[in-house]
């Protein structure tokens, strides 16, 4: 816990953007309402904030603020006061803190979380502590990468004051391998020094000319942006081997797992579900409520099985993400892949994660094209897709959502949203000449 009062500090959450890289996941709901291990990356946020003794918290939102806000309504279930300010056009980090200013305007100091990070209590607790201990103006959390150009960076000189920030610019801009991880403590002393230099890079570099103290507190240990969707694999594998990996096997009383099925490693499975006979789980495994997995079934570590998911005979699960209500099909496999709620797998269809030349993947986006830090990676799906019978669907694919996959279809492309997809299929009947049996 940190030895700074947090008594009369707000945190201010932001969750207005959009997650254009992470479609079709964000295409309904905000980054920030990703499930992982079955709970929202903003549990995670407001659990780690309440550990740490917060309890005025801050929300912007914009993209799918009514899930949020109809989920969290204003935090009595998490034992926190929220309020919620609307950004209404997504104009950047900035932008969204001086939307908030006059919540938090009237404080010294504020903490800021971005919504999109898997946010661990001791990453606030150290920040707050390293901000106190440095006696600092601002005070933000960095961590080291090995891609840069994706993230805000800073130098860091001696004592760990900071003396340089770069926003995200690209290969180029980069100043170092320590990137701004999603936590830190503000002055609203630099409100004003926002709202005039308009960016937050412009405005750090001017405290730093002042004197200011603009310091770093290192964290050295995993961490997850949700900025690609392989972060949530990502998030679910730190996630799982902190809280059950690290804590050991639950099983709710109103959970009916058969005698003939076979566990091992770390599980979680929450009330009334139901693993049939024959059904192998390898932990770490993490089960939601009302899931129901078939006979003779085999769900493989990482693999996350969010509320109400219907699995059906001999399907095989491995290090998938799989959000809420979704059904699949007997005897289909499901591998490396980011499944949206509502989503249906008919029986037999197959999501593939590897390639036999061992050539890097990569996804398009709207502004280029990343290589996909993986050597295996399967399929990105959004909510209420259909996914025919017998149907393949290749590495890296995106399938928008609301699509419909006829069966039998090879899906070697990504497939725009609300698409009916179907291949042409040549049926060829040869007449075979008969042989004489005597003749040969």
């Amino acid at each position: 816990m940190p030895t700074v009062s947090v008594s009369r500090m707000k945190a201010l959450v932001l969750t207005a953007g959009v997650g254009q890289r992470l479609r079709p996941l964000t295409a309904n709901r905000s980054k920030t309402m990703l499930k992982i291990a079955g709970r929202p990356v903003m549990q995670y946020i407001i659990n780690s904030l309440k550990e740490n003794g917060f309890k005025d918290i801050v929300v912007v939102v914009g993209h799918g603020r009514d899930e949020i806000i109809d989920h969290f309504q204003h935090g009595a279930d998490s034992g926190v006061r929220i309020r919620y300010v609307v950004q209404h056009e997504q104009k950047g980090v900035e932008d969204a803190i001086l939307t908030a200013r006059d919540e938090i305007g009237n404080d010294d100091e504020f903490l800021l979380v971005n919504g999109d990070v898997l946010v661990d209590p001791e990453m606030v607790s150290r920040t707050l502590a390293n901000h106190e201990h440095m006696e600092a103006e601002v005070t933000m959390l960095v961590t080291l990468v090995s891609n840069p150009e994706q993230f805000g960076t800073v130098r860091i000189g001696k004592n760990g004051v900071v003396e340089m920030l770069v926003e995200k610019g690209g290969p180029d801009r980069y100043v170092s391998n320590y990137a701004v991880a999603g936590v830190s403590v503000f002055s609203t002393r630099t409100l004003p020094l926002l709202e005039e230099h308009k960016t937050m890079e412009r405005t750090i570099e001017k405290m730093i000319e002042a004197k200011s103290v603009i310091a770093a507190a290192v964290w050295e240990k995993e961490w997850a942006e949700f900025t690609w969707p392989w972060d949530v694999l990502e998030a679910n594998r730190i996630v799982m081997d902190r809280e059950i990996r690290g804590h050991g096997t639950f099983i709710a009383e109103t959970a009916e797992i058969h005698r003939h099925v076979v566990i091992e490693g770390p599980v979680f499975i929450d009330e009334n579900s139901v693993i049939r006979p024959g059904t192998t789980l390898k932990g770490p495994v993490y089960i939601g409520k009302g899931v129901y997995v078939g006979d003779h079934s085999l769900i493989r570590k990482y693999t996350s099985l969010c509320d109400d998911v219907r699995i059906g005979y001999s399907v095989e699960v491995r290090n998938s993400a799989i959000f809420d209500k979704v059904t699949v099909g007997r005897m289909t496999y499901i591998a490396d892949s980011i499944v949206g709620a509502n989503t249906c797998f008919e029986s037999g269809a197959q999501t593939w994660n590897w390639r036999p030349d061992n050539k890097p993947f990569h996804l398009n986006y709207k502004d280029g094209r990343v290589q996909i830090p993986l050597s295996k990676f399967g399929a990105i799906i959004g909510d209420g897709v259909v996914v025919g019978i017998n149907s393949a669907i290749y590495p890296a694919q995106r399938i928008g959502e609301h699509s419909v996959i006829a069966p039998g279809c090879i899906i070697d492309k990504d497939i725009p949203p609300r698409s009916d997809v179907s291949a042409q299929q040549k049926l060829i009947i040869k007449q075979r000449k008969e042989v004489d049996s005597n003749s040969r």
